[in-house]
């Protein structure tokens, strides 16, 4: 069992850039460009590191490596600060990173062993969501009782703490534990206030609560929870099919028409949609309006037809050059809750993603849409620097004109002049330091930084104009040059096979959940042709050869019936 230590909250200053280079990762990094704020951590290694901020970049770094799937460079980083002489809030930051990536990766017990070493204060940028990870390993590991009173420590206004509830509802009722269960569950609907999120998973919590009541025979209750799920929210459509079975098993067939007249109205890509234009029909049958349920059928076949051919216009899309990189860059456009695949400016992107909505929701799939995501920009950037070879070549055969003469003199007296200023103002600087005390000349040590690092900048503008007086061509720069491009050329065919790979994964995906639509879309059009020709056979036996007129008048009539109905 976790046992939660009395951690208190310690107030870091991790968050405030002292080194300019730290507040570029920062603004990267709070902007949620993840990819970016590892550019600008490597770039800022490479000048210098970052001053002045501890272990708290080296923190950041872990976290974003962490949030990539690199699990070998963020454990490789956490591991050493856990195990290092730093301070203990570093140390229990660093056993929290660690088990919330053992956790992810199902390691329960591993990641219970890390979070049990934590001692003393915790960080309070990461206390709350820690609090919930301790909670969630009890949970995992069976000991819930514990886990719930570690939940219990959770500020009241945590983002975690229904979600908490929810899941440990869910282990409750699979110990048997329903009454405690439906406890969880209602706490779940008392943290909604009213956010899109918190609505979501208010709405989540109804339908397991609804599975619960009505598991235990309990049908008004079951009922009272389906009938306040959202009509428009994510749930709706699974709220509003529970409601019609409800109805439906309950013999109230005509209080299944309701939910069901709402569903066959939206998309028939969605299961609930497709389940819902064949059981309607289905309803009227067992109302006795054969006529009504006759049409319903044979409007459910044309319908489950027609989706069809347009499953197999989703399949050639994906045949089509670069619709999955079309697809993953407007994924936002597709999945927009106003018109959530209207707005995707292709129309091969509009056949396939109607039929995705269910996969897009799955921990695999956004994954592998996320690394897509960021190779395809990392393939953009090494292209753009490709088509800059021409731009390369032009600056070389300028500056062959420019080399020599009076305006390299020039250039050669302007960057010793600057570097003659600068050396001028870090003397000067460094007098002023000296005679503040410690804590001021930390507060000013990047203004130090910054002098040094544009003299560096200087001395290496100087060395490569002074080395350039030797030479009778452009041989240098134009090797440098060829190096790089041979570079971006090496990078970019490792790109692509990456691409590919996850591509690969990405199509079988996608093909997968194509099938299940196509074999239950098969199934329900055989089902609907089937009740159909029962319907109409069933009518042709009631029929006598005498009475044609006669029956013809009362199929009028009862046409008229269904009508009013």
């Amino acid at each position: 069992m976790l046992m939660l230590p009395l951690a208190t909250t310690a107030k870091g200053d991790e968050t405030e850039a002292r080194d300019l280079k730290y507040g570029a990762v920062l603004f990267q990094y709070f902007q949620q460009n993840y990819f970016e704020t590892l550019v600008e951590y490597a770039w800022a290694e490479e000048h210098g590191g970052i001053a002045n901020h501890g272990t708290y970049p080296e923190l950041l770094k872990g976290g974003v490596s962490l949030s990539y799937g690199l699990d070998e460079q963020a454990e490789g980083i956490f591991d050493r600060l856990a195990d290092s002489n730093l301070s203990e809030p570093v140390r229990n930051r660093a056993r929290f990173y660690l088990g919330k990536m053992q956790y992810l990766r199902g390691e329960t017990a591993t990641a219970a062993r890390n979070l049990n070493q934590i001692q003393g204060r915790m960080p309070a940028q990461v206390d709350a969501e820690y609090r919930y990870l301790a909670a969630l390993v009890n949970v995992k590991l069976g000991y819930l009782d514990a886990g719930k009173n570690v939940a219990e420590s959770i500020q009241p206004g945590s983002p975690f703490a229904p979600y908490f509830y929810f899941n440990l509802a869910i282990s409750l009722e699979r110990q048997g534990r329903t009454a405690d269960a439906v406890e969880s569950l209602e706490r779940v609907l008392a943290f909604d206030d009213g956010s899109a999120e918190r609505q979501r998973l208010a709405d989540r919590a109804r339908m397991a609560l609804a599975h619960l009541y009505a598991s235990h025979d309990d049908m008004p209750n079951a009922g009272l929870q389906l009938a306040n799920i959202n009509t428009r929210g994510a749930y709706s459509n699974r709220g509003l099919l529970g409601a019609s079975w409800l109805a439906i098993n309950a013999g109230d067939y005509r209080q299944a028409l309701a939910p069901l007249d709402v569903l066959t109205s939206r998309s028939v890509a969605l299961p609930e949609v497709q389940e819902a234009i064949l059981l309607r029909p289905h309803v009227y049958e067992r109302l006795g309006l054969e006529g009504r349920a006759a049409r319903g059928f044979i409007n459910a076949d044309h319908r489950f037809r027609h989706t069809l051919r347009q499953l197999t216009e989703a399949r050639e899309t994906l045949a089509q050059a670069d619709v999955l990189e079309l697809f993953v860059r407007n994924l936002e456009d597709v999945l927009d809750q106003s018109d959530w695949f209207g707005q995707a400016p292709s129309v091969a992107v509009n056949r396939l993603s109607p039929f995705l909505v269910e996969l897009m929701s799955e921990h695999t799939f956004q994954s592998v849409l996320k690394d897509l995501r960021d190779l395809y920009a990392i393939r953009n950037n090494l292209k753009r620097w490709q088509n800059r070879r021409s731009d390369f070549s032009t600056i070389l055969a300028a500056r062959v004109g420019k080399r020599d003469g009076a305006s390299q003199e020039d250039r050669l007296f302007e960057i010793q002049s600057r570097m003659a200023v600068l050396q001028q103002e870090r003397q000067r600087l460094a007098e002023q330091l000296a005679a503040q005390p410690a804590d001021e000349r930390e507060k000013l040590a990047w203004l130090q930084d910054d002098l040094n690092f544009e003299l560096a900048r200087a001395e290496a503008a100087l060395s490569a104009l002074q080395g350039s007086k030797s030479l009778s061509s452009n041989a240098y720069f134009e090797q440098e040059v060829n190096g790089m491009m041979a570079s971006v050329a090496a990078e970019l065919v490792r790109t692509d096979g990456l691409i590919k790979r996850l591509e690969d994964v990405m199509l079988a995906l996608v093909t997968t959940e194509l099938n299940i639509h196509q074999g239950r879309l098969e199934q329900y059009q055989v089902e609907a042709q089937l009740a159909k020709v029962r319907i109409l056979d069933r009518s042709l036996q009631t029929l006598e050869p005498e009475d044609d007129a006669a029956a013809g008048t009362g199929a009028g009539q009862e046409g008229d019936h269904d009508e009013a109905i």
